[in-house]
């Protein structure tokens, strides 16, 4: 390159600044840093070395051609390390973006591998052949005693301390009277898919709940009496919960028995929820819980209380890294949702919407 007058040279100098401008619109953060930086370098060079590039330097008075030189430079650089600050935010955003990308690709293969894996033991017990009749005579465990109801109504069991829990019958086959053990989708389509849904635990419980034909679902929601859950009608629901507070308290209702006893999981609930509908016209009642003072016994379908409104339940089951609630509430279409999504640190759902829980019992 050469240039023969002081207008070819203060060209140079604009050119570049223009050329900075134009940089700092392009889209890459990084790209634009380093092209910058090398046009800034380019123009560095050519100030230091500026009489290489120079054929009639009589004409020109290099003392100033040097001064402008310079300050064009130093122009620059101040607008490159403007730059660089302005968009060193976005590199780390892209950073950012790409490790999350990253972790949560490495998050969702995980998870699809766990709905594969319980996808494929609850076939494995499915497919398998069990006596029907199990499902109508309730085993009843030991210090429990018989209350109220049929198998197929509502078989009610109490425990010394007068916590109740009704039988749900169901099978790895659906008749007129008994249900199957499965998940369901009661929207149509599912505002969350059982498909995308996996449980925490659930091996013994499906293995339990088809040899025996059947489970004990918790009558009413948990509630807190004098600081200990409980199973009875008219108490204080026990809220403001995480989903490790309530596998914890319901972990440790019967830990001194052999009673398997934990939160309500997908299968669970959905078994309980699709016996009950069989024989109900289940109409979800909504509560304002700002208004109203909630406790537990609210509505009741087969002696099974407080399925059918508003106040939600945590459950075991989970969606890639939310956790699943269950109840009803209806959204801007007016239809009635049942699976709704939380984070795991959450402990309320909205304003409106109690979040508390039940349990199940199985041997």
């Amino acid at each position: 390159m050469q240039l023969t007058n002081k207008k070819n040279i203060y060209i140079i100098a604009i050119s570049n600044v223009i050329l900075g401008g134009i940089l700092i619109k392009m889209s890459s953060a990084v790209i634009k840093i380093i092209i910058f930086t090398i046009v800034v370098f380019v123009f560095i060079y050519v100030v230091k070395n500026s009489e290489k590039f120079l054929i009639k330097k009589e004409k020109i008075n290099k003392k100033i051609f040097k001064i402008i030189l310079v300050l064009t430079s130093i122009i620059l650089i101040i607008i490159m390390l403007k730059f660089i600050y302005k968009n060193i935010n976005g590199i780390i955003l892209n950073i950012d973006a790409y490790n999350f990308s990253k972790n949560s690709q490495e998050m969702i293969d995980l998870f699809d591998k766990e709905i594969k894996k319980e996808n494929k033991y609850y076939f494995s017990k499915i497919s398998l052949n069990y006596d029907l009749e199990k499902s109508k005579k309730p085993y009843i465990f030991e210090g429990f005693k018989y209350i109220e109801g049929e198998w197929n109504t509502g078989f009610v069991i109490e425990d010394e301390n007068n916590n109740q829990y009704v039988w749900v019958p169901c099978s790895n086959i659906e008749n007129e009277e008994i249900v199957k053990l499965e998940k369901y989708n009661f929207d149509n389509p599912a505002f969350i898919s059982k498909d995308l849904c996996a449980d925490d635990s659930y091996e013994k419980f499906i293995e339990s709940a088809l040899s025996n034909g059947g489970f004990y679902v918790s009558r009413f929601e948990i509630g807190n009496e004098e600081n200990k859950p409980v199973s009875k009608k008219n108490v204080n629901l026990w809220s403001n919960i995480t989903i490790e507070e309530a596998k914890e308290i319901t972990s440790k209702m019967y830990e001194n028995s052999n009673i398997n006893c934990e939160l309500i999981n997908g299968y669970a609930y959905d078994t309980a929820l699709n016996w009950i509908s069989k024989t109900n016209e289940i109409s979800p009642i909504s509560f304002d819980v700002e208004k109203e003072e909630i406790k537990a016994g609210r509505n009741v379908f087969n002696n099974i209380y407080d399925l059918a409104d508003n106040i939600f339940e945590l459950t075991l089951e989970k969606s890639y890294d939310t956790i699943i609630i269950r109840g009803f509430v209806k959204d801007e279409d007016y239809k009635e949702r049942n699976r709704y999504s939380i984070l795991k640190e959450e402990n309320n759902f909205t304003s409106n919407n109690l979040l508390t829980m039940r349990c199940i019992l199985y041997k």
